[in-house]
């Protein structure tokens, strides 16, 4: 589980850069859906003693028509966030359906320009740091909520590079 610490550093020069940082954002704000999906299946399967890898496996299916809100909404039903937290959780959202439906057409005229382009990777920036900092979070909690499961950091880390070793 790599995890980047600090976005890169903007160079301003390239016009493609622009949309490189719109990735990296869109990327970051699908990892911490992906955490919200884990936290919501592990807690989902807490306290079923008789629950099976396929049980797991339908838990994991059943969100995959979801989109974030939705999943965000079950993670809260089961589970106690702080408020600031949450606050965290409800911005990460609003970023994530901004970028997926706003961003661009927010700064239409921006991106004509290279002071422009630079105003709209700093915005992606901060947003990106927003979502990484909360996705943080949320990996302590899925974590957590696996470990309750008798499912650890370890078990989880060996499956993923055994998943890793098999699909070179």
């Amino acid at each position: 589980m790599q995890n980047i610490s600090s976005p890169p550093h903007p160079d301003y020069d390239d016009p493609k850069e622009l949309y490189a940082f719109f990735g990296l954002a869109f990327y970051k704000a699908n990892i911490l859906e992906q955490g919200v999906v884990n936290l919501a299946v592990a807690l989902m399967a807490q306290g079923n003693l008789g629950v099976t890898v396929g049980d797991i496996n339908r838990l994991y299916d059943s969100f995959d028509t979801k989109t974030f809100g939705p999943v965000l909404r079950i993670a809260k039903e089961r589970y106690s966030f702080t408020s600031e937290f949450s606050k965290k959780l409800d911005q990460a959202l609003s970023y994530r359906n901004y970028l997926a439906h706003g961003f661009f057409k927010q700064h239409d005229i921006n991106q004509m320009s290279e002071d422009g382009r630079k105003i709209m990777i700093d915005e992606l920036i901060e947003i990106w740091m927003h979502l990484t900092e909360a996705d943080r979070i949320i990996d302590e909690y899925w974590m957590s909520a696996w470990e309750a499961n008798g499912i650890t950091k370890e078990w989880i880390t060996k499956q993923m590079n055994t998943y890793v070793d098999t699909t070179r």
